[in-house]
């Protein structure tokens, strides 16, 4: 049984140093063996013996066949803004297992592309792992969410989609009538702003 952790690292982030050490003292504290690995050439080279592996700045197309060959997808982030992550492992027809909070919860349909789970409720994100990995879920049902993830991102998230939304917000808020920035009252304040330093500099001149 083997699990990866992929995305961008960079060694001058400190919180991604952390976070790296982090996680290879929780693989040590529940006895995994582990390994590191920064290139492919290296992760290639890793013994079949490891049970976590971790990858720094994994390469796009080393990434595809990541995702080519996964049945799950887990996106751990909280109050992600959006997440591009989830979208990538849907459009290669993976489920995700997500935060329902965030950006996730826009993206990914609980049930349908995968699941949403508490993240302080670490039994269900857990016990949904377990379910895939043992087969408790067939693969039929894993390949219909595949299929309806691929649907997903490309009827609601393709670019020309999200231009057209992007588009129609625009024009929306072009058609609200709004109020003008500056109104009377801060005419006036500006006014007695203006001539109170006008004042200021007067008896500044004079003296």
């Amino acid at each position: 049984m083997e699990f990866s952790s992929a995305g961008g690292y960079d060694q001058r982030v400190s919180e991604n140093v952390l976070y790296h050490k982090e996680l290879c003292a929780l693989a040590d504290s529940l006895q995994l063996k582990h390994a590191t690995a920064k290139t492919v050439v290296s992760a290639l080279a890793i013994p079949s013996e490891i049970d976590v592996l971790f990858l720094l700045s994994v390469p796009n197309s080393f990434k595809r066949s990541l995702l080519s060959s996964a049945n799950l997808l887990v996106y751990t982030p909280r109050n992600e803004h959006f997440g591009i992550v989830p979208l990538e492992a849907m459009l290669a027809g993976v489920p995700v297992l997500a935060a329902n909070e965030g950006g996730p919860t826009e993206t990914v349909l609980d049930g349908d592309t995968g699941w949403l789970r508490d993240v302080n409720k670490v039994g269900d994100w857990t016990e949904m792992i377990r379910s895939v990995i043992i087969g408790a879920i067939p693969s039929e049902v894993l390949h219909g969410m595949g299929q309806e993830g691929k649907s997903r991102v490309r009827e609601v998230f393709s670019k020309a989609k999200m231009a057209s939304r992007f588009e129609i917000e625009i024009r929306d808020i072009m058609k609200v009538n709004r109020p003008p920035v500056i109104t009377q009252d801060l005419w006036l304040l500006g006014l007695v702003v203006l001539s109170s330093f006008a004042g200021i500099c007067y008896s500044f001149l004079v003296t």
